[in-house]
């Protein structure tokens, strides 16, 4: 595979690095993918809405505290579900992108299915904020060989799911429709740090705060101190947004803001990607 517009990206104001927040908005469909599509139990829903009740407030109290806009990506049927929530996001300010219709993460899901699938979300979020997504990101780090050419055919401008690198990169072909990837990575996901469940395959992560934030911050300085990278946090409201968590997030902005980060949504950075060196 060919990389383009990676190595050599210089941030605007000289910034040295670019760093997006991102919320996986997934409420119970998180968890109900991950186990397989199997019923739930009473507690373990309870864990997926409480990103509703609780934690999606937190994280948008924090994000307006610093004054800086993040990218929410929301399974359609999540969407139609919480209608003013979506409203709610959008009016703030911050991009909504695409994951899915319920969470899907199958992979012998086939190009018909997936279209669909984004058809019936893009017309939720049409209906709700009066657009439709221009990004996209996989459900639980599922992607297939005809996404990009998919995403390109329906007008999408990134892509935030592979893994290969640290910086961004436009695929090949098409140069009148590039696609822009933003990777990322399971040490900026919150779920490696924070997931928490009973049910088979039971998953027991609680780290303290300060372990993570010190983590987050030898990945910050190391990419920054290169100066041509990206880093892409990927939180769940329902796990960051926990009391405690959401201070988590507060002291690793202020870092990343007093150490030269360009902090934006993922639609301004892939703009910003397709159009430096031109």
């Amino acid at each position: 595979m060919e990389l383009k517009n990676g190595n050599g990206i210089r941030w605007p104001e000289g910034k040295k690095i670019a760093l997006m927040v991102t919320f996986d908005f997934d409420e119970q469909w998180l968890r109900f993918s991950r186990e397989g599509r199997r019923p739930l139990g009473f507690a373990d829903r309870s864990r997926g809405e409480y990103g509703v009740v609780e934690g999606l407030a937190r994280c948008l109290r924090v994000m307006e505290k610093h004054g800086l806009k993040s990218t929410f990506f929301i399974p359609g049927t999540v969407a139609e579900k919480y209608p003013e929530l979506v409203q709610k996001i959008d009016k703030m300010g911050h991009e909504i992108g695409y994951h899915g219709w319920e969470h899907e993460d199958r992979l012998d899901m086939t190009m018909e299915e997936e279209e669909q699938n984004m058809e019936k979300a893009e017309a939720v979020f049409q209906k709700l904020i009066g657009k439709k997504p221009i990004g996209a990101r996989g459900c639980w780090n599922v992607t297939h060989e005809f996404t990009p050419q998919l995403l390109r055919t329906r007008g999408y401008s990134y892509s935030s799911i592979m893994k290969n690198c640290d910086y961004a990169w436009i695929y090949p072909g098409e140069e009148e429709a590039p696609l822009v990837e933003l990777p990322v990575d399971h040490s900026c996901d919150d779920v490696t740090f924070f997931y928490f469940t009973f049910n088979t395959p039971e998953h027991r992560s609680n780290y303290p705060i300060g372990y993570v934030f010190d983590y987050w911050k030898d990945i910050f300085d190391e990419l920054a101190s290169e100066e041509d990278k990206i880093m892409v946090l990927k939180l769940h409201p329902q796990l960051i947004g926990r009391a405690s968590r959401s201070v988590l997030l507060d002291r690793f902005l202020t870092y990343a803001e007093e150490h030269d980060a360009w902090i934006a949504p993922c639609c301004q950075v892939a703009d910003y990607v397709k159009q430096f060196g031109k």
